[in-house]
């Protein structure tokens, strides 16, 4: 099972590359294809976007989920053109680069530093403003946020 952890700030080259995090690309060591999925965050908002990124061999499972539902529902229909339409497969280069798609950098409003941010089965790519941002609005919830998980520890 895949579990990204933590939060990395790297640096872009002048060729648009980033390394993704060593210990992001050695938690797929043994995955079936050494390539990450990207795709724009479809509940971004209007304050600004960031992306999803996942291990090719995990957002497999995650398009099997949305295969599962009926073939012309609306649900389906949805995040198929959100999720599955747009997701970009990325390739490691020998130094454990990827070269983000300049769309979906332009969605996020990356620049010359990425911010990764490991959320379990899967990842996110921000601009580090804004995952301040985030952050900071986030923090504000974490109280009630534990009070919904208490259940599941029973």
């Amino acid at each position: 099972m895949t579990v990204f952890l933590s939060s990395y700030l790297n640096g872009v080259d002048k060729k648009g590359r980033v390394s993704v995090p060593a210990s992001f690309r050695h938690e797929m060591a043994t995955h079936t294809r050494q390539q990450i999925v990207v795709y724009a965050a479809p509940d971004a908002g209007r304050e600004g976007g960031y992306l999803y990124g996942w291990a090719y061999d995990d957002f497999i499972k995650l398009a099997e989920k949305i295969q599962q539902l009926p073939a012309l529902s609306p649900v389906r229909q949805r995040l198929a053109r959100a999720i599955l339409a747009a997701a970009r497969p990325l390739n490691f280069d020998d130094a454990g680069r990827v070269t983000l798609p300049t769309e979906l950098a332009a969605f996020a409003g990356l620049g010359e530093e990425i911010m990764f941010a490991g959320q379990g089965e899967y990842f996110t790519i921000w601009n580090p403003t804004r995952f301040d941002a985030q952050m900071a609005d986030d923090g504000a919830l974490t109280a009630e946020d534990l009070a919904v998980m208490e259940g599941l520890w029973k």
